[in-house]
């Protein structure tokens, strides 16, 4: 019982890092590829 707790309580914390880590890699990628920025992600002078 005691590792199913650990297990549920391990996959409540991972799911969402590992879903935060996924979204922070895929929008930094185009600082590495030098792609130009996006015309939303460019501030407004």
């Amino acid at each position: 019982m005691n590792s199913v707790k650990i297990l549920a309580a391990w996959f409540l914390v991972g799911l969402p890092l590992a879903w935060g880590v996924f979204h922070s890699v895929q929008r930094s990628l185009p600082l590495f590829r030098g792609a130009p920025p996006t015309p939303a992600a460019v501030a407004p002078r």
